[in-house]
């Protein structure tokens, strides 16, 4: 694989992921707005409105944390790393947690497709959906993530530092 296809994926699966994110919050502020007038003004709650929120707060979290990666923005304890002078001893820690990383994402995403078909014959108790609907964030979620790692290992032996704390 080129380097060049996979900054192509990794560009498409950013915007990708980016309207998910915007437009499951956006869904779930809308439910859950609607949600609270419905019970409180017409005390005639929706029967399904908690779950969906609860489902696309799942998906949220999922997609989400790719975005996070790629920005630097999940929590780490760093303390000892920003300690260490700029060189192959920072660049090689830094590289050592990404492949930790991609092996931990490994896992979640086998995982993922264990419970989704484990689940198969399910459905979820008011939308009646397919819980594998719900269960595909994982694998999808781990993807993204593992996909961010890679273009963060690219970008580490290319000799830039990680992102920290938003940075792009």
């Amino acid at each position: 694989m080129s380097r060049r296809f996979l900054i192509n994926i990794l560009e498409v699966t950013r915007t990708a992921a980016r309207a998910a994110v915007v437009l499951a919050f956006a869904t779930i502020v809308i439910v859950v707005f609607g949600q609270v007038v419905s019970r409180f003004l017409f005390n005639a709650p929706f029967s399904w409105s908690e779950e969906l929120a609860r489902y696309l707060q799942v998906w949220l979290i999922m997609v989400g944390s790719a975005v996070c990666l790629r920005k630097g923005l999940h929590l780490t304890v760093d303390y000892a790393v920003h300690s260490l002078p700029e060189g192959s001893t920072k660049r090689n820690l830094h590289l050592l947690s990404l492949a930790a990383i991609l092996f931990f994402l490994g896992i979640v995403f086998i995982s993922g497709i264990s419970l989704i078909t484990a689940t198969l014959n399910q459905r979820t108790p008011a939308l009646q959906i397919p819980i594998w609907v719900v269960y595909l964030a994982i694998p999808v979620g781990s993807f993204l993530m593992f996909l961010e790692s890679v273009g963060l290992v690219l970008t580490a032996f290319d000799g830039a530092s990680p992102p920290m704390d938003g940075d792009q």
